[in-house]
């Protein structure tokens, strides 16, 4: 492939990132706390509509495998997630009313992360065609990542721009969706026009069962240590990504910074992609993963240490050092993932020798299944607790109990800094290298 293929390829991870990240960030205050519908409330069906996207999943990777087109195994797929995709973010970021219901809310959810599943999966499952050498898969991955981390930019730095005009939550939403509509069909059709796919593939079906394929993964121990290390830290990320705005406002009280923050936190993000993407070169993917863990682990260690001594201190020097806090833990952001789905490639070609045929679309989608459990288990466990256990009450802010904020600080630092770890020792456990990874597509290729 060319560059602008490259791009192009990369570039449709954009709108998703852009879209995503905010779900957590912005909506789920958004419609918890400006929409009426409480925080225990949401953090539940945003869980449900969760597992319905998890449900989703298995199915999606079957359906890649078996059923290519004219146009190769992975295009029809992203061309039919785009209107899909399109009404989903009209539906969560543009509600037509301001007091929407439970339903609307769940189906909205529902909606946009169907649309998340036939794009993503598709895209990951494409990156084996069009990258198979070890390093090379690395480079396209970690550039679909910085494109991602563009995307999570751009929706930053819209509401940091709005809250200069309008400080609302909705207004920052709605100009995040509108955007975000803008961007979808722009992307798609160069994407599906620059892009090369596969030859049409034989189904696998008539090979074997699917669905069996699917199943006989959860007994890959190699397989399974990366998706769980995958999942531990998608949770971490989520629950960062879910408590960001309260904590900021309640436990920081830094609320009219909180945009400009972030866009810090994800600028340095994209410098962080260059040192892992580096580093998994110099070393394996592997070990540049795990060591992005253990440096988050040391940055929340600090973090928590200097909280006692900054949270009375003047808001000028209170600022400068949650800045620095935000921006040193920013680096870590973009380290673990995009490597990760690499990892997962590199099995995937392992297995095709297992099962004599490409099955990359189950075996993301298997990662995708276990992730998603922790990306929902993210909202949902740090919501109910704080409401249930310690009374929070969003809509109180500052005046929320002492007990109630010092909760929210110890889940959004100690939890992360417990999956953390444990993400880092399975990933510097894995055994498949850039020499054992040659050895495969030699043999792939004499199977061919």
């Amino acid at each position: 492939m060319n560059l602008y293929q490259r791009l192009s390829y990369t570039a449709l991870n954009f709108p998703t990132s852009a879209a995503g990240m905010p779900i957590w960030i912005f909506i789920l205050p958004f419609y918890a706390g400006d929409l009426g519908l409480g925080l225990s409330v949401v953090g539940i069906l945003f869980f449900l509509g969760r597992l319905t996207d998890i449900a989703t999943d298995p199915f999606m990777g079957v359906l890649i495998d078996r059923f290519p087109s004219k146009w190769g195994k992975h295009k029809h797929w992203i061309f039919i997630s785009a209107p899909i995709f399109m009404v989903a973010t009209y539906l969560i970021f543009l509600p037509p009313s301001s007091n929407p219901s439970s339903l609307y809310f769940f189906l909205a959810l529902f909606l946009v992360y169907l649309s998340f599943t036939l794009s993503s999966i598709t895209q990951l499952s494409w990156s084996t065609y069009l990258a198979p050498d070890y390093d090379d898969r690395t480079r396209l991955l970690t550039l679909r990542e910085l494109m991602a981390l563009l995307g999570m930019f751009c929706v930053i730095a819209i509401p940091a721009v709005v809250e200069l005009y309008d400080t609302s939550l909705t207004a920052k939403v709605s100009a995040i969706g509108i955007f975000v509509l803008i961007c979808i069909p722009l992307i798609t059709v160069n994407g599906l026009y620059h892009v090369p796919d596969t030859k049409t593939e034989k189904i696998l079906a008539k090979v074997e069962n699917p669905f069996v394929t699917f199943k006989s993964l959860f007994a890959n121990s190699m397989l399974n240590k990366i998706v769980l290390a995958a999942a531990l830290i998608a949770f971490c990320m989520s629950l960062n990504g879910a408590l960001y705005l309260i904590w900021m406002d309640v436990v920081m009280e830094l609320p009219e910074y909180s945009s400009r923050l972030m866009l810090m936190y994800y600028f340095v993000s994209v410098l962080g992609l260059a040192i892992w993407r580096h580093l998994s070169i110099k070393t394996s993917k592997h070990f540049a993963a795990g060591v992005s863990c253990v440096y988050a682990v040391i940055i929340l260690l600090l973090g928590f240490a200097g909280f006692f001594v900054i949270r009375d201190l003047e808001t000028d020097i209170k600022l400068i050092a949650v800045g620095s806090f935000i921006v040193l833990y920013g680096f870590s952001f973009s380290g673990p993932m995009p490597l990760i789905n690499a990892i997962i490639a590199d099995i995937s070609d392992k297995l095709a020798l297992d099962h004599d045929e490409n099955i990359s679309g189950t075996v993301f989608s298997y990662l995708t299944t276990i992730t998603k459990v922790g990306f929902g288990l993210a909202a949902v466990i740090p919501y109910l607790v704080l409401e249930l256990i310690w009374g929070f009450d969003i809509n109180l802010g500052v005046d929320n109990t002492e007990s109630s904020k010092m909760a929210i600080y110890y889940i959004y630092t100690f939890v992360p800094i417990v999956c953390y770890c444990i993400a880092s020792y399975m990933l510097f456990s894995h055994s498949l290298g850039r020499e054992e990874h040659e050895k495969i597509k030699s043999s792939i290729r004499e199977s061919s």
